[in-house]
């Protein structure tokens, strides 16, 4: 099977095409792959023994003392702190730590005020239980028929009779101002 060459062109730094040739392979070359070329490939290359090198090392520039003094004072500088960033910082966490202080301090204040509060809510409560259990002890005491007993038996007390009810008219209906005595 031949194998024709394909030819592409391509731009490398200028305008000028240069061109490059590819080999187009056959439909079992793509398919499965040169397997003779390979083994033959790999055969030579384990036959060959390669010599190991060196490593090699960059070469090193000559520095002149001045120089050498202007890099180390360029790279101690580079690595110093300044003045005014350090104050700068400081001042950034002592800001940090005011605040979360007064926080904490603003968060201890708030449940205290909510334990006063449920101390004061639980205070009222047994105030009304015993405002109620009062109450209800003075409506039980007295019945309708023992005041009426003792206002009609030990105080004198009788019912009105015709015509011992006066009726006033007043303008305003809250209340009434006496300027004399009620006539009998």
């Amino acid at each position: 099977m031949s194998e024709r060459i394909r030819e592409r062109y391509y731009i490398d730094g200028s305008t000028v095409r240069k061109v490059t040739e590819y080999p187009e392979y056959s439909e079992e070359t793509r398919r499965y792959g040169n397997t003779q070329r390979y083994a033959q490939r790999s055969a030579q290359r384990s036959a060959q023994k390669v010599p190991q090198r060196a490593p090699q090392r960059a070469p090193q520039r000559r520095v002149l003392p001045e120089q050498e003094k202007r890099i180390s004072a360029k790279a101690d500088r580079a690595l110093a702190f300044d003045m005014r960033y350090t104050l700068f910082v400081m001042a950034s966490i002592l800001i940090i730590i005011g605040a979360c202080v007064l926080m904490l301090h603003m968060e201890a204040s708030i449940n205290e005020q909510k334990s006063n509060i449920n101390t004061l809510e639980n205070e009222l409560e047994a105030i009304e239980d015993d405002n109620a259990a009062l109450k209800l002890s003075l409506e039980s005491m007295y019945s309708l028929d023992d005041i009426y007993n003792v206002a009609t038996n030990e105080l004198g007390m009788v019912y009105a009779k015709k015509g011992q009810v006066v009726y006033y008219e007043s303008a305003n209906e809250d209340y009434v101002k006496q300027y004399q005595d009620v006539p009998e």
